[in-house]
């Protein structure tokens, strides 16, 4: 939901949620949880800022009202980028997934 995403970054593009409330509300996924198909992998860092931990868990609440599968990685301790040794797991997290599921 863009309402919830950095101001910076959302309002840039998106103008403000007063002056664009349809832009916002059709570019949010919530409305969509029920029509995923196939699967998908959410990735996040918790401490992340710029796209905020809420943005995950709200589409993930949606999808399991919806009966949706999604799968989600919480990466402890990074923001926006998973850096470190984690970067490791996360691009075997990535290329598990490709090969299971692609």
């Amino acid at each position: 939901d863009w309402k919830y995403y950095e101001v910076m970054y959302g309002e840039r593009y998106m103008g403000t949620p007063q002056n664009n409330p349809d832009g916002y509300k059709n570019a949010s996924l919530l409305n969509k949880a029920a029509k995923l198909k196939g699967r998908l992998l959410l990735i996040h860092g918790d401490n992340d800022d710029t796209v905020v931990l809420q943005h995950n868990l709200a589409f993930i609440k949606k999808c399991i009202q919806a009966g949706t599968m999604p799968d989600l990685m919480i990466y402890p301790g990074h923001g926006h980028n998973v850096g470190g040794r984690d970067r490791i797991h996360l691009y075997r997290i990535i290329e598990r997934y490709f090969d299971d599921f692609l």
